[in-house]
């Protein structure tokens, strides 16, 4: 049976990212979630999609030039609606602590750092072994340098490729998509994690199960694109709204 992840927890309906997200994204039948990392200026690592704040807090500023207590003073909630006022940015060490609560899996998006040095990788690995959850995390960015980088400190975490060619930064993506399913396994990967605008091609989802890769699609939010991606074996799908795809999902599987 496909699992069904929250893209930013119940983004749809809460602000994504947050906590209020990703307890309703449970609450609404997902097995877990799909959320971003950044580092701060201190070298927390903190739950957090865009580079900058602006778009879904009351501050304005970059996540790698603020610290961690400077963004704890910041309001995450009341963009979305005044029930959510209040709402905090989440260290790592926060979101873990849901997901060992409630989650089968939470997939772990790792943001290209803008500094040469960061530590990105060895924090958030760091974090999931404290939290001893290193079985039921998938670890994936488009920054597949970080992702060997995370494979070598973790052989035994699960590593995703995320591709799309809307991600212009992302090294190497035409020589991806001339053959995602042997780029991605020749990667050393456990999973391809595709927009769903390349599940188009008939047959693909078959070819990456032919090398060795589950696929993890984003971001499904149409219930009969969801039954498609279950009845072609996609192991996740992701999605802002859990309790659509949920449900769409259990009935196919059912």
């Amino acid at each position: 049976m496909s699992l069904v992840l929250g893209h930013r927890g119940a983004s749809a309906y809460a602000p994504d990212n947050t906590r209020a997200a990703f307890e309703l994204a449970v609450k609404q039948g997902a097995d877990g979630v799909e959320t971003d990392i950044h580092l701060t200026k201190d070298g927390i690592p903190v739950i957090q999609h865009n580079y900058e704040i602006d778009r879904n807090s009351n501050g304005h500023g970059n996540v790698e030039e603020m610290t961690f207590e400077e963004l704890r003073t910041l309001d995450f909630g009341s963009w979305k609606g005044e029930e959510f006022k209040g709402e905090k940015i989440l260290s790592l060490d926060e979101c873990l602590e849901i997901a060992d609560r409630s989650m089968r899996l939470i997939n772990l998006e790792l943001k290209q750092a803008q500094k040469v040095d960061s530590l990105i990788v060895e924090k958030t690995i760091e974090a999931v072994k404290k939290h001893k959850m290193v079985d039921r995390v998938l670890l994936s960015s488009f920054d597949y340098h970080l992702l060997q980088k995370a494979r070598s400190l973790c052989p035994e975490m699960l590593i995703g490729g995320l591709y799309d060619e809307a991600e212009v930064d992302q090294t190497d993506i035409y020589d991806i998509l001339k053959d995602a399913p042997a780029y991605i396994a020749a990667q050393g990967f456990d999973f391809a994690n595709p927009h769903i605008n390349y599940l188009c091609e008939e047959g693909i989802v078959e070819r990456f199960t032919q090398h060795g890769l589950g696929v993890a699609v984003w971001t499904v939010d149409k219930p009969y694109i969801a039954q498609l991606c279950a009845q072609r074996g996609v192991k996740c799908i992701i999605t802002n709204k859990p309790d659509i795809i949920s449900k769409a999902v259990r009935e196919v599987c059912d």
